[in-house]
């Protein structure tokens, strides 16, 4: 195993015990040096810490780079969080087209990877709230009762 790898891990459960602990100057360190490492996951969870507040104010441009980053690195639930960002708005202005596709993308990922059936609910509500009011994509019912079916069942299975 990789020895950078190796410690990136351990700086990222380092820092997830931090997090659940409450301690999220200390986790927010952890993160960062876990990052600096190439930990993709660490990377999303420190734009969780920006987005949540965590550590101060919200700080929309901080949150962007560290989901953006991520989600350029493969990682479907950073792909979902930009997804989010640009279909509420949050780093500028709204971009539906842009919220669908990272939507998609997240999808994608997870079908590729079997991984992470925790976000599996979000990213098929999201998708079937863009289909079903024509956001990002042509408006299609039947395709929106099928993503809003596959949320409910995988919301069930969490």
């Amino acid at each position: 195993m990789d020895e950078n790898f190796q410690k990136s891990n351990e700086l990222l459960n380092a820092g997830a015990e931090a997090y659940r602990k409450g301690d999220y100057v200390t986790a927010q360190e952890y993160y960062t040096q876990a990052a600096k490492l190439g930990n993709v996951q660490a990377m999303c969870n420190l734009g969780y810490i920006y987005e949540y507040c965590r550590t101060g104010k919200r700080d929309y441009k901080k949150d962007f780079y560290c989901f953006k980053k991520a989600a350029d690195s493969g990682s479907a639930e950073a792909c979902y969080k930009v997804g989010d960002i640009y279909f509420y708005g949050d780093a500028g202005e709204k971009d539906y087209g842009l919220a669908f596709e990272y939507y998609q993308e997240a999808m994608q990922l997870l079908n590729e990877t079997n991984d992470d059936d925790d976000i599996m609910s979000d990213i098929y509500y999201r998708l079937a709230l863009c289909w079903y009011k024509g956001y990002g994509t042509d408006q299609d019912i039947l395709i929106a009762f099928h993503y809003i079916n596959e949320a409910e069942f995988y919301s069930y299975c969490d």
